[in-house]
């Protein structure tokens, strides 16, 4: 599912988010105290009709910005577009996307490949074990997509990424 068009954009088919136990750094979720905190993204939140449509038509960057993607900021910091075929396959979300930038486009031929979500949500703190076990200090709800960023290594892990070959 991912290949360069005639105008050269790269176009895929791709695992962008998640569910399960994603660590976090305690400063990244406000809790500096705590040297990692294990966040809970159940089924249920990243599966709701509210959070899987908020995965479409979003920018797509070349990292993650310092900064929400806003109409004020979309043309200093996108550099493609997700579309509105988002799905659920397994654990994973998988959307469209569309990569238009040409320096982009070089960082994934060069193996800049997985894919990370850019979001914001309700954080609760509240420790609990999973219905396979694993034990969590914190759930997400409310999850609501920003953008989906192109990084070296995601959170989300290396089957959230653009396809292992483009082909033209």
């Amino acid at each position: 599912g991912t290949r360069i068009r005639d105008d050269g954009y790269l176009v895929a088919d791709a695992k962008c988010a998640r569910t399960g136990i994603q660590r976090y750094l305690g400063v990244e979720v406000g809790r500096p105290e705590l040297e990692f905190v294990d966040v809970y993204r159940p089924e249920e939140e990243v599966f709701s009709d509210e959070a899987m449509m908020s995965f479409a038509h979003r920018p797509v960057t070349n990292d993650h910005p310092s900064e929400p993607v806003t109409a004020d900021n979309w043309k200093q910091l996108a550099v493609g577009q997700t579309s509105d075929e988002v799905k659920k396959d397994a654990k994973f979300l998988r959307v469209p996307l569309m990569v238009a930038d040409s320096s982009a486009i070089e960082d994934v031929k060069n193996g800049k490949r997985e894919l990370s979500a850019g979001y914001k949500c309700d954080l609760k703190f509240e420790k609990g074990t999973t219905s396979d076990g694993r034990t969590y200090d914190a759930i997400q709800t409310n999850i609501r997509a920003n953008h989906v960023a192109i990084v070296d290594r995601g959170r989300a892990g290396k089957e959230c990424r653009i396809g292992d070959a483009s082909k033209d």
